[in-house]
Order: C-alpha cells, then sequence, then structure tokens
C-alpha cells in the first residue's frame, strides 16, 4: 500500500536517481516479470547484489507530516487493548525497523478485521489487520513489515506506473519489495523463507473468507514470488547477519 507524501516532501534525489537506473529501464519483452525484478535487484555480476539497502534508503518522511498522518487514522474499529502475544509480535519489529532506520518514525496501529492485511500508510504507518497480527508468526510479520518498508525505495516508480496504468511494471516492483524483504531479513538473521510463508497465509485466509480478490490481478502470483524469492536467497548466500 503506497500513497503520496505531503506536497512540501520530496523523493530524496540521490536515491531516486540511484534507484531509477536500476528499474526504470524498460523490461525486454521476452524477460519475464521474474527475470526483470532480479535484474533490477541483483543486476548481471553474480558475485555482488546491485541493491544496498543502506545507500539507496529514502529519508523518512518529516515529523510534522508523520503527526498529521497519524492524527487522520480513524478510531472506529481500532483496537484499543492488545493482548501479550500480539504486543510480543510487535516488539519484535525492532531488529527490522533499527537496521531500516525507521525507529520511531512508523505508528503500528491494530484495526479489527477478519481479513489478513499489512499495509504501509503515507510512510508513517504500517496498518494492521487484527487477523493478520493473530495469524502470523513473529518471523513473517517481520518479512511482511519488511516488504513494506520496499514500498519507499520503490515509491517514485510505482507512482509513474500508476499513472500510466502499466499492470507489469507494479507487478515488478512488488517482487523487488520482496526482494529488499529478503536483504533485510538475512541482515538482522532470520531466514527470509519466512516471507513466503507469511504471504501464503495472508492469501489463504483471504481467499477462504472471500474468494478471489477484485485487486489480485495487481499482484505477481504466488509461484512467481516463490521464484524469485529462492533465486534471491540463491545469490544472497551469505551469512545471515553482517
Amino acid at each position: 500500500m503506497i500513497a503520496t507524501p505531503t506536497p512540501g516532501w520530496r523523493f530524496p534525489r540521490l536515491a531516486a536517481a540511484a534507484i531509477g537506473m536500476l528499474l526504470l529501464n524498460p523490461s525486454a519483452p521476452s524477460q519475464t516479470r521474474v527475470d526483470s525484478a532480479l535484474t533490477a535487484l541483483l543486476g548481471t555480476d553474480p558475485s555482488t547484489i546491485a541493491f544496498d539497502l543502506d545507500r539507496l534508503r529514502p529519508a523518512a518522511v518529516p515529523a510534522q507530516f508523520r503527526d498529521r498522518v497519524i492524527a487522520s487514522l480513524p478510531p472506529d474499529g481500532r483496537v484499543k487493548k492488545l493482548n501479550p502475544a500480539q504486543r510480543a509480535k510487535l516488539a519484535s519489529l525492532e531488529p527490522i525497523l533499527r537496521l531500516q532506520k525507521r525507529q520511531g518514525v512508523y505508528e503500528f496501529p491494530v484495526y479489527e478485521d477478519r481479513k489478513a492485511f499489512v499495509g504501509l500508510h503515507f510512510g508513517a504507518a504500517v496498518l494492521i489487520s487484527e487477523a493478520a497480527l493473530n495469524l502470523l508468526d513473529p518471523e513473517e510479520l517481520q518479512a511482511l513489515v519488511a516488504h513494506e518498508i520496499g514500498h519507499e525505495y520503490v515509491w517514485a516508480q510505482h507512482q509513474a506506473a500508476e499513472k500510466q496504468n502499466d499492470s507489469r511494471r507494479l507487478k515488478e516492483l512488488e517482487l523487488v519489495c520482496d526482494g529488499v524483504a529478503i536483504l533485510t531479513l538475512r541482515r538482522v538473521g532470520v531466514d527470509p523463507n519466512y516471507l513466503v510463508s507469511g504471504l501464503e497465509k495472508v492469501i489463504r485466509l483471504n481467499r477462504t473468507l472471500a474468494g478471489q480478490s477484485d485487486n489480485d490481478s495487481a499482484y505477481p502470483s504466488m509461484d512467481e514470488r516463490k521464484k524469485f524469492a529462492q533465486a534471491v536467497m540463491g545469490r544472497d548466500a551469505g551469512p545471515l547477519s553482517r
């Protein structure tokens, strides 16, 4: 979930230019979405990974804007009292936030909903349904939040693809966000396979409740996501923590 930041805030020029060099070239017709996303994330040198989490990380939204977003969140349906297990899962996000320089930036409001949902809101909050919080293991929640952080890296490209109604590009960018999550998880010593298991749990629950979603076509298939994740994990085969 991506939303437009305040007009007074610009996507950092250095990050936008650097990510643009990796991601903005049109996909070759012969490449699959997975191939295009892998090229964007990994590059062509098998000994390195082109996507540098630290160098490309965008600046956080300004505190003043963040406060306005948080104040605008609807109170209806918000879970006011979390149980110990739920609080422990949210506390498990600390190493992800610390690595990605998002400590104190995001708020994590939990809303009553039978469907599972984790989504970044205006770069200031990660909205979580109570169903998702109960369903996911701590490591799976870490993985899905790391994916949402990935959306900050590709914000400018996502906006451009949305304006052009480029569904292929949007799906490629979803895969790149998966890649950001995998690289982040490895840096903090969490098995990246939790990303796949977390996604599968969310999809399975939501389809059980409501069948095929109207926006399923906006996302890569689970088979594509698994293929992409395995390729990234195969390249990034170094120590789990650095």
